[in-house]
């Protein structure tokens, strides 16, 4: 029998107040490989946000953008299991906010999920911006027609996304509605505001 407990003493975590995790430290969570051994798991957080979402039930809600571009919930009543250590590795790569901080494709496995590759190719670039390290970012415009979903003839969309190609690796931020919030981002990128 094993009796392995798990965080394992030697993984160095502690479980945090949501409050106290800083962007550099790493969430921790427990794994199975294949073949049934168990170990930790430690992911980056890149950015915080901080707000009431109804996973609180009124009270402050924390949000992770780890560096692998998912999106953690905590609320302000929760502990989470972190490294209080922050290494200079595990900080986000570039300055100001993470605005293109969802990896392409990365929900398309998701049933019911039309996917990141339906929206892309039916979009139109807008802008382009390349930063001095070589990374691009395009400013984007889609719109579907009602013969684009034949399973949903009355489902129509507009968005304007922004795309950054970061030495092969494909990002995106949020589908926005409307032009101003996403303008507003891609003048913060080319400030040097934001990535």
């Amino acid at each position: 029998m094993d009796d392995w407990t798990w965080p394992d003493d030697t993984a160095g975590v502690e479980l945090l107040h949501p409050s106290q995790i800083k962007a550099g430290q790493r969430i921790a969570r427990e794994i199975t490989r294949p073949g049934g051994s168990i170990c930790t798991e430690f992911t980056p957080v890149w950015d915080i946000s901080v707000g009431g979402t109804y996973e609180t039930y009124g009270g402050i809600g924390y949000r992770f953008r780890t560096s692998d571009g998912e999106l953690h919930h905590a609320p302000s009543n929760s502990r989470l299991w972190a490294h209080p250590q922050i290494r200079p590795q595990d900080l986000p790569p570039h300055e100001g906010q993470w605005i293109t901080n969802q990896r392409f494709g990365a929900h398309d496995h998701k049933p019911g999920v039309l996917g990141d590759r339906y929206f892309y190719e039916r979009t139109r670039a807008i802008d382009t911006f390349t930063a001095p390290d070589g990374r691009v970012y395009r400013l984007l415009y889609g719109r579907s027609t009602r013969q684009d979903n034949r399973q949903d003839p009355h489902s129509r969309w507009a968005c304007y996304w922004v795309y950054r190609w970061d030495h092969g690796v494909k990002w995106l931020g949020p589908s926005r509605e409307t032009a101003n919030l996403v303008y507003d981002q891609f003048a913060l990128i080319r400030e040097g505001r934001a990535w």
